[in-house]
């Protein structure tokens, strides 16, 4: 039987640390696999709110003609994300870090084959539609268990898995928001990085989907006709998100209907009311941020603290199921810092949908 999760025990995690007298860094205190402990045994007896889970895949980025690297993020990320301090933001005791999915046979088989040969392409789909089954039962299981999933790493195409794995776990439709300068819809009957959101609409696995953050140069004509007729469609572009301002409704009442220019927020008050009631998949590309080192990175985009912002916002307003950070290319040095935003950006949503929860 295939093995779906490489656990990470406690002490592999602090052999990556630096750890200082009089701080408690979250590896010290966040839970982990016991050594010779399955993943699903820790999933059933752990406590924590959160499950902390790599993917360590970008076949998807290969077979959509993609820079390939942003399967290295996880390791990176992960190092980073634990070093971060337990204190009254954020306690260890809310985290189990599960592992990451077992993908490296896979990944050998693709390193052997080139997108641009029409059998290696094809296999390449295939592979990517192997890593889809493994991610979505491993979420599938998360999802049942109440817990909040964070996934990291890999290319876009991993999210049907875990679309796959919230539908499943709640049997029915969900829905998606997706942060991303690309809208990941493309009609293709191969799987890839370009088209997670359309094979899990064409699967029925995806009921409601906006996109915040698009940006219209990279919008074919199918696709945007697609995003204008379909109901269940609906697509927030960059390009408009510049001109819209918001009602600001959380100050102290005095300031209460005053309007400020916070295109970004209005953006996601639009998409959370849009999306319904229906189990929340939020997504995060990091080549929707600008100057971010990611498989199609941008010079135009959201600015980190935009992005920071908007996920905090989302997280607060809706209840979020599943939580994927992709697409970002760190090296083992972290030396372009993409390791430290995904940690960041970890920390935000974690920490956002904990206290909301707790209401």
């Amino acid at each position: 039987m295939q093995e779906l999760v490489h656990v990470l025990t406690q002490s592999a995690a602090l052999s990556q640390i630096r750890q200082r007298e009089g701080e408690r860094k979250l590896a010290q205190t966040a839970d982990f696999c016991a050594s010779g402990e399955s993943w699903q045994s820790a999933l059933g007896r752990s406590k924590a709110a959160v499950v902390v889970l790599g993917i360590p895949s970008d076949i998807g980025v290969r077979a959509n003609f993609g820079k390939p690297g942003c399967a290295n993020l996880w390791a990176v990320a992960r190092t980073k994300f634990l070093s971060m301090q337990d204190n009254a933001a954020l306690r260890g005791e809310s985290l189990l870090v599960l592992g990451e999915i077992a993908v490296e046979d896979v990944m050998r088989k693709a390193e052997a084959l080139d997108a641009t040969r029409a059998a290696d392409l094809a296999g390449l789909h295939a592979l990517v539609c192997e890593v889809d089954e493994r991610v979505a039962a491993v979420a599938q299981e998360v999802v049942k268990s109440g817990k909040l999933l964070v996934a990291v790493g890999g290319g876009h195409e991993n999210a049907f898995g875990i679309i796959k794995g919230l539908s499943k776990a709640t049997s029915r439709g969900v829905s998606c928001i997706n942060i991303d300068a690309h809208a990941d819809l493309r009609q293709d009957a191969g799987r890839h990085s370009g088209n997670a959101f359309s094979a899990a609409r064409r699967e029925t696995f995806l009921e409601r989907y906006c996109v915040v953050g698009l940006q219209e140069p990279f919008v074919n004509d199918a696709m945007w006709e697609q995003l204008c007729k379909e109901k269940d469609l609906r697509a927030i572009t960059l390009e408009s998100m510049r001109t819209r301002l918001m009602r600001v409704s959380a100050l102290p009442r005095k300031f209460s209907g005053v309007w400020v220019h916070a295109p970004h927020l209005a953006a996601c008050e639009e998409a959370a009311k849009y999306l319904k009631k229906l189990p929340l998949a939020l997504e995060m590309d990091l080549d929707a941020i600008t100057g971010v080192a990611a498989s199609a990175p941008t010079t135009a985009g959201l600015a980190v603290e935009e992005v920071r912002e908007m996920l905090r916002y989302i997280g607060a307003r809706r209840d979020v199921s599943t939580f994927h950070i992709c697409e970002g290319i760190a090296d083992e040095t972290d030396s372009r810092g993409v390791g430290a935003l995904t940690a960041l950006l970890m920390s935000d949503v974690i920490k956002t949908v904990l206290t909301r929860r707790a209401k």
